[in-house]
Parts: structure tokens; C-alpha cells; sequence
């Protein structure tokens, strides 16, 4: 079975031996969890929703079906795998390579491109439902240097969230401070 989000944030995560969990993935109104239960019946990550969640439920089989009969669908779903495993490779290089403050920048900017391009955001700001604990597990940061890093991102007026809305004034800019 295959979950389509229609309305909420869920979350792909692992739980370490301390209890703690590192998240690895957000979904988004619109995004299947996961693309690998196509191949694979039994998941390795858990998957919880961060918000009250809608989803519609598909059958794995009959996707697979339509995807052998359907070329398009099987070639959406092929870039769609591609844009993850990118996503999840430029994710590796910033958890060993960059900043605090440039791993934040991205994962903001990454989000809110997410958020549009499904239309959910307008004119630079979006809803942004997580709290600095789901920030500081995916960015392996802890919540006080994510509250610390965002006040910095905010100082510079790269950001401002309140309220649980995002808003990037110059997204050319924020892109540029994850570099």
C-alpha cells in the first residue's frame, strides 16, 4: 500500500539506539510515501505524520500495473525517483561539509521550492508547519542551535518565520548563503 499525502506533513525517519530519530525526508501535500514500497513490501524507515494528516491510499500493484502499461507514468515516477536520490545526495554533502546556517538555508530554500512548486506558496512566504525539533532531526543539529542558527538567518534578514509561516524575501539570496 502506498499513502498519496492530500493534505499535511508526515515524515521519514529512523530511530537511533538512544531513542533520538534523524529524519531523512519531509512529505508534502502531493508526494507518495515512499516510492520505495513499489520494490520493497516492508519499509526500513518509519513514517509518522508531523500534522493532522489526508491521505489517499493506493494499491502498489495496480501502480505497478499502470506503470507497465503507462509510459508516462512510469517516466514521471523515474524523475520523480531521480529528483530524490539528488535531493538526498546534496543533503550528504551539506551534512558533512557545510555550516549550521548553510545547512538551515538549504533546507528552508529546498522546502519552500517543494512548497511551490506545488503551488502552495505565494509571493515568497508558505506555510511551514515544523517545529525546531523536526529542523534540528533532520539537520542533526540540536533545537538550541537551530533557534540559534534561525535567529542568525533572521538577523540577516534572509528569513522570517512566525507562527509557523515562512517567509524568504530574496530567494536568490537565501540560495546563495547555502553555497
Amino acid at each position: 500500500m502506498l499513502l498519496l499525502i492530500v493534505e499535511g506533513w508526515a515524515a521519514r525517519y529512523s530511530t537511533m539506539p538512544d531513542g533520538s530519530r534523524h529524519i531523512s525526508h519531509f512529505y508534502l501535500p502531493g508526494d507518495i510515501c515512499d516510492l520505495g514500497w513499489l520494490v520493497a513490501p516492508l519499509a526500513r524507515q518509519t513514517i509518522s505524520a508531523l500534522t493532522p494528516i489526508k491521505a489517499l491510499a493506493m494499491d502498489r500493484e495496480v501502480l505497478q500495473q499502470g506503470m507497465g502499461e503507462d509510459p508516462a507514468l512510469a517516466h514521471s515516477v523515474a524523475v520523480h525517483s531521480l529528483h530524490q536520490l539528488e535531493s538526498q545526495t546534496e543533503w550528504m554533502v551539506s551534512l558533512g561539509r557545510r555550516s549550521a546556517a548553510q545547512r538551515l538555508a538549504q533546507l528552508l530554500h529546498d522546502l519552500y521550492r517543494r512548497i511551490e512548486g506545488k503551488g502552495r506558496a505565494h509571493h515568497g512566504a508558505c506555510a511551514l508547519p515544523l517545529s525546531q525539533q523536526h529542523l534540528a532531526d533532520f539537520t542533526g543539529m540540536s533545537a538550541v542551535h537551530v533557534c540559534r542558527t534561525l535567529r542568525q538567518l533572521k538577523d540577516l534578514r534572509l528569513i522570517d518565520l512566525r507562527r509557523r509561516q515562512l517567509t524568504i524575501p530574496d530567494l536568490s539570496e537565501l540560495d546563495a548563503q547555502t553555497r
